[in-house]
């Protein structure tokens, strides 16, 4: 049997639900067709739903028809809900554009429109409510061919051949040759989007319905899947009992209950939703849209087995909010809400400000912000408020730049180039590697390139998040005694962010598509006031006594407008409006300017480097940084070549060291029989005498940071927040405590607090130590290991080669970082 994964998109009031509930009851998988004003439809269960009369979440069914097994997917109309909408296109086989016959193509519409085209998605679009429609169905498809272009072909006239056979010659060939278009040929044409079917009908009437499930069946394929596991996840949710729910499509091979996905996650249940219906499988396969529990740690976009990780969604919300919280109340009551809600929608950004304690969170619109308010008070108790929203600006830049980051401050090591190049407009970032494998080692240049990607880069003119930029590493340099994972954090943001200080900014603002109705007598009014706007705008004429005006602008000028234009009009002036994206702004200076950031104050990113002379460290400006890196670039010839440092050595040193190696190894023969022959003697005599030797309790000491900087659980969160970093560090070693069995020491640098004599707290067999002023954690690490000496058998848990090579030279035990997580992960501490 074929499968077909479907999605039903529209403008809010389209109909969606209502399609959704006609194709079930059509194909008998309902033997009752709900109606969404008395809610009682299988899509329709939500409270906030059934209570706004909009749908807000992504929801699933399924049905059979004929040869064809179709998962439905029922998305969001309204445009505060569009990310939901569009994290669902990325699993989708082709989608139902709904148009609402009475309105003809709207705003939201053509961002649909936008979106399918950015996932290359093929669509058949369906006009319903035809039954209370004013407008005919030729101009409607007038509408249409205006909209989306001749490509829109009237699928039930007589005329349907003929039509197709103008969208390409190899139609073409085979309608003049035969008379009729083949349906391989449409097929083809439907999958590269060459061609939209059109159906007319009414969902709640039935009508159209079932040439719809039929279209839908004659326009699937039998797909041949790999063999290997794959699945893309596309949303995240819980059931009623509080599971969270990892809702995936299979597109590759099998998924069995209890099969682990990899070293630290495992599959529970697998579950086939109609509505809130669930069916148990015992397996899946490729084709199935399904829902598992057991899987924590993957969001939506993410990709399983052998699928690659999504790109970032077109979509994104463009207004800032701070989260005002009732007197009395702490953020940390708000922590775990917070973290449910950025899993089930990463395009929320919910932010917590380490230093302020500040939530903030992205939200695309008004309706949007009540129902994540409601969703909060249902999960927590608290009634939050929200802050006079801000827009969000973005920055990228105009042409390539290079930058290099130095930072070397005493026993740290790391130095870092890398080239800045312009992207298209909603590209985002990308990371890429041009570093030779004979300049840096590949651990090395992983751990630079995760740190590129895993950091929040912010532009220099407002400090705005940066965008649209390739990242490309082109050298680098480390220190197998000095580096660690932290350096390269430190020395990557440091390398763009000279860049971004040398090159050509560019401030990017959000833009909407808008549409306006107007009666004629406000037309010039409107259009001065869209002038004044900076939008670009096109009149049209629906009658002598309305206008109809289309066009595209800033979010930050046109926002609120339906106030002014209902004031204008004396209430009868209508707009609606949807997100299209970024585009470079026009108030570049003045926003700049008002902004107030100065990029050299931020001392979070800093463009400066860190070099070290006679053991000590400073600090070189960016300005400045480029003479003193240890990797120069040299011009000759109009050609470039990176210049390493070089050590010679002579032939005759050369020597040498090889004949006292060799005298070394024949001394070393002679010395380790000597030692057997000891080591023997005295073996033969301590079992003589039975001495049993001398049993010393154990215990754990823990480099804090250096965990932190080191764990792959622990880096990523460190970079939003290092003291939630610190006390899910805390936490996973408490936890930990069973199963070693023996105290643990976690140690943290305190030695910059001023006037800080040292902290001490002790949670069970768990003390945390932040050291005093002036006073590091490694050297309080490498004072214990003496003064711990003969009392405990105590191991280290450090990456820090110092203070490996310190503490083994007192007799305790090193265990690296990532040998200490490892742990964790086997005890299942952490996952």
């Amino acid at each position: 049997m074929k499968k077909l994964t479907i999605g039903i998109l529209a403008h809010v009031d389209a109909g969606k639900t209502t399609c959704a509930e006609g194709l079930l009851y059509t194909s008998g998988a309902l033997k009752q067709m709900g109606r969404v004003d008395h809610g009682d439809t299988v899509l329709d269960y939500d409270a906030q739903e059934r209570q706004h009369g909009i749908t807000i979440y992504a929801k699933e069914t399924h049905f059979h028809w004929k040869n064809t097994e179709v998962y439905v997917i029922d998305t969001p109309g309204h445009v505060d809900f569009s990310s939901e909408m569009e994290r669902t296109l990325q699993v989708l086989d082709l989608a139902v554009v709904l148009i609402n016959g009475q309105d003809g193509v709207q705003s939201h519409t053509r961002t649909i429109q936008q979106c399918l085209k950015q996932y290359h998605v093929p669509a058949v679009i369906f006009v319903n409510k035809m039954d209370i429609s004013h407008l005919t169905e030729a101009e409607l498809m007038q509408d249409l061919h205006k909209e989306w272009g001749d490509s829109c072909i009237q699928w039930n006239t007589a005329d349907r051949d003929e039509n197709l056979a103008m969208l390409n010659e190899q139609m073409l060939d085979e309608y003049t040759e035969t008379g009729s278009i083949s349906e391989g040929e449409i097929q083809h044409a439907f999958y590269q989007r060459e061609c939209f079917p059109v159906l007319f009908g009414s969902a709640l009437k039935l009508d159209g319905i079932q040439g719809l499930a039929d279209l839908i069946n004659f326009l699937s394929l039998e797909r041949e899947y790999p063999s290997s596991f794959g699945a893309v996840v596309y949303k995240v949710s819980e059931d009623e009992k509080g599971n969270r729910l990892t809702h995936l499509k299979i597109t590759g091979g099998t998924l069995k209950a209890k099969q682990k996905i990899n070293d630290t996650a495992k599959v529970d249940q697998i579950r086939s939703y109609s509505g809130t219906q669930f069916q148990l499988l015992l397996q899946a396969e490729a084709g199935d849209t399904i829902a598992v529990t057991g899987l924590r740690d993957f969001e939506p976009g993410m990709g399983l087995g052998f699928e690659k990780d999504r790109s970032a969604p077109l979509l994104k919300g463009f207004m800032n909010y701070e989260l005002v919280l009732p007197e009395g109340s702490s953020e940390l009551i708000l922590a775990d809400t917070c973290k449910k809600l950025a899993e089930e929608d990463p395009q929320l950004h919910i932010s917590m400000d380490e230093h302020t304690g500040r939530i903030h969170v992205q939200i695309m619109g008004d309706m949007q912000k009540e129902i994540l308010q409601k969703r909060i008070f249902e999960d927590s108790g608290i009634m939050v408020g929200f802050s006079e929203g801000r827009i969000i600006y973005q920055e990228t830049i105009a042409a390539a730049v290079e930058g290099a980051g130095h930072f070397e401050p005493l026993r740290h090591y790391a130095e870092v180039h890398i080239r800045l190049e312009p992207l298209q407009r909603g590209e985002g970032i990308r990371v890429e590697n041009e570093c030779p494998m004979d300049m840096l080692s590949s651990a090395f240049q992983k751990n630079i390139l995760s740190a590129l990607e895993r950091h929040h880069h912010r532009g220099v003119l407002t400090g705005s998040p940066l965008t649209d930029v390739r990242i490309v590493l082109t050298a680098g340099r480390g220190s197998l005694k000095h580096t660690s994972g932290g350096d390269f954090m430190q020395v990557s943001s440091r390398a763009v962010r000279q860049a971004l200080m040398k090159a050509d900014s560019i401030l990017l603002e959000p833009y909407e598509a808008f549409e306006l109705f107007v009666p004629s007598e406000n037309l010039s009014r409107v259009l001065y006031d869209m002038e004044q706007r900076n939008a670009d705008v096109k009149v049209e004429e629906l009658s002598e006594e309305n206008m109809r005006i289309t066009g595209n602008g800033p979010v930050r000028t046109l926002m609120n407008y339906q106030r002014e234009l209902t004031a204008l009009s004396g209430g009868r002036g209508r707009i609606s409006s949807s997100l299209t994206g970024y585009a470079p702004s026009h108030a570049q200076e003045t926003l700049t300017e008002e902004s107030g950031y100065d990029p050299e104050m931020d001392l979070r990113n800093p463009a400066d480097s860190v070099f070290c002379a006679e053991g000590t460290g400073y600090t070189v400006s960016w300005r400045e940084a480029d003479s003193h890196m240890h990797i120069q670039e040299k011009n000759a010839d109009s050609s470039s070549s990176l210049m390493m440092e070089k050590i010679r050595v002579r032939d005759e040193d050369l020597k040498t060291i090889l004949i006292k190696a060799g005298g070394n190894n024949r001394n070393a023969e002679k010395l380790n029989a000597e030692n057997r022959r000891k080591n023997t003697k005295e073996k033969e005599e301590k079992q003589e005498k039975k001495v049993q030797p001398e049993i010393l309790p154990g215990l754990l000491m823990v480099d804090g940071y250096n965990m932190i900087f080191s764990w792959d659980s622990l880096s990523e969160l460190a970079e939003e927040s290092l003291a939630m970093a610190r006390d899910r560090l805390i936490d996973d070693l408490y936890n930990y405590l069973p199963y070693r069995g023996e105290p643990i020491v976690l140690v943290f640098d305190g030695y910059k607090v001023r006037d800080n004599i040292g902290t001490e707290i002790q949670k069970g067999d768990l003390k945390i130590i932040y050291t005093k002023e002036g006073e590091t954690a490694d050297a309080y690490l490498e004072k214990s290991a003496y003064e711990l000496k003969g009392r405990y058998r105590v191991t280290y848990a450090t990456s820090d080669a110092l203070i490996q090579n310190a503490v083994f030279s007192q007799g305790g035990s090193r265990l690296p970082a990532r040998g200490l997580e490892r742990e964790l992960k086997r005890r299942n501490v952490i996952l």
